[in-house]
């Protein structure tokens, strides 16, 4: 009788152990899913979001991240896309409540959830830390759609949001999110260059279009409070360098005639 107690007292220790272990293993599980559902998304520097456009002209944030991409699963890497629009892919991992990005072999950047919002840590003291605001579903939606990222959406909507005419025509001007135009010359598409991810331009914004007949035509961009102004490009560079541009003549100006809602 005693052995038989004895026996059923170990068997129920190890039962008491393992259940235990499962459920430390579960929550431990449980605690990493729901790290991962809080930053998994897309996220958009808070700074670019309030002050998408500045003194005339658009700017990415100047710390270097301007969009992040988190996938539910961490090991799928992340994605920063830069102030010049350039992708890079980290191995990331968490530690407590902390994201941790492996930027290199030793060096790396942590992240944490504040009040819903992501916190960038900075690398060192060079840096501060940088606010992100996650992306709605239906911006992200819009982006797959059209196949680009959330960060060339929000670009695009400061001319989309608005309908357009100039002096010399009642036609209407429109731009859409995913990059066309009409109404306008004989432009069919435009792409708004960031930060010299095109050609390097002094003191405006460079857009980028594309004719009917294929060829492709450069200008400056200015965003004024009632009308958005296109300009020549003047070259100062010599053809065996990197092109350099500064802004030349008033070559369209285009009125706003139907504000965004």
């Amino acid at each position: 009788m005693k052995k038989f107690i004895q026996s059923t007292f170990y068997c129920a220790t190890i039962v008491l152990l393992t259940l235990t272990a499962t459920s430390c293993k579960d929550s431990k599980k449980e605690t990493e899913k729901e790290q991962s559902n809080a930053f998994a998304g897309i996220w958009i520097a808070k700074d670019f979001i309030d002050n998408i456009i500045i003194d005339n002209g658009i700017k990415t944030v100047n710390n270097g991240v301007t969009e992040i991409i988190i996938p539910e699963n961490v090991k799928d890497s992340i994605i920063f896309i830069n102030e010049d629009l350039e992708k890079d892919k980290h191995f990331a991992s968490f530690k407590n409540d902390t994201l941790v990005n492996h930027l290199h072999e030793t060096k790396t950047q942590k992240a944490v959830i504040q009040n819903g919002n992501l916190i960038l840590l900075p690398l060192d003291e060079r840096y501060h830390s940088q606010e992100y605001i996650k992306a709605d579903s239906s911006l992200i939606k819009k982006a797959k759609d059209l196949n680009v990222s959330v960060l060339r959406v929000l670009i695009n909507k400061t001319l989309s949001d608005n309908t357009y005419s100039t002096k010399s025509s009642k036609t209407e001007i429109k731009f859409t999110e995913d990059g066309k135009v009409e109404g306008l010359a004989n432009f069919k598409s435009y792409y708004i260059s960031i930060n010299g991810d095109s050609a390097d331009t002094q003191g405006i914004t460079a857009i980028n279009f594309t004719t009917l007949d294929g060829s492709n035509k450069n200008l400056g961009i200015e965003f004024q409070k009632d009308k958005v102004e296109l300009y020549d490009l003047v070259l100062l560079t010599k053809s065996d360098e990197k092109p350099s541009y500064r802004k030349g003549k008033l070559l369209y100006s285009l009125k706003i005639i139907k504000p965004k809602k």
